[in-house]
């Protein structure tokens, strides 16, 4: 699959062969399709360990002692650590790729938005955490409404940072997370 997201990367999904994923992984073409069937399923293997490596940053998130501000705050770290690091301007392109590819075939986004394990674990991660001093936690409706905030502005925080666009700090996001707190406050 690293194979796959480094070549889909450089080259995009139409253009990405299985014979050079293949020759990057040290594989067969036919070891390819015996496992992934097509390359539709490989992208969407791919796709789905992107969306794992996500998930389990978010259960490690899940101490239920830590306030919402906490875990804010941690998911900015992730943020920042995802964004600065080595491959990072790789795995952002195979993410906008796959995604692209998603929106031409209708198939295709249905079977990954069926992999919601991730918007459940960050509804889950949001739900029941301590908002102020009052002791008021947050419900499922308000960590529902927060949450594609949350996401938006990770994934648009990573681009950002990917890209060279901005210098970001680690402090800068997390700043910014939390000021999403007034949407449910």
């Amino acid at each position: 699959m690293d194979a796959a997201v480094a070549e889909i990367a450089a080259k995009g999904y139409q253009a990405a062969r299985l014979e050079d994923i293949a020759a990057r992984a040290d594989l067969t073409t036919g070891a390819i399709y015996s496992i992934f069937g097509s390359k539709r399923g490989l992208l969407l293997a791919a796709s789905r360990r992107v969306i794992e490596e996500q998930v389990e940053a978010v259960a490690a998130l899940a101490d239920p002692e830590l306030s919402l501000t906490g875990i804010l705050d941690g998911l900015a770290g992730f943020t920042h650590r995802i964004a600065t690091a080595e491959l990072s301007g790789m795995q952002v392109a195979f993410q906008l790729e796959a995604l692209a590819v998603a929106f031409r075939e209708p198939e295709l986004m249905a079977a990954i938005t069926q992999a919601q394990d991730l918007t459940e674990a960050m509804t889950d991660l949001l739900t029941g955490r301590r908002i102020d001093a009052s002791g008021a936690t947050t419900t499922a409706e308000q960590a529902e409404r927060l949450r594609p905030a949350v996401e938006s502005l990770m994934s648009g925080m990573s681009q950002q940072v990917a890209l060279g666009v901005a210098e970001v700090s680690v402090e800068y996001i997390a700043e910014s997370m939390r000021a999403l707190i007034a949407l449910i406050v």
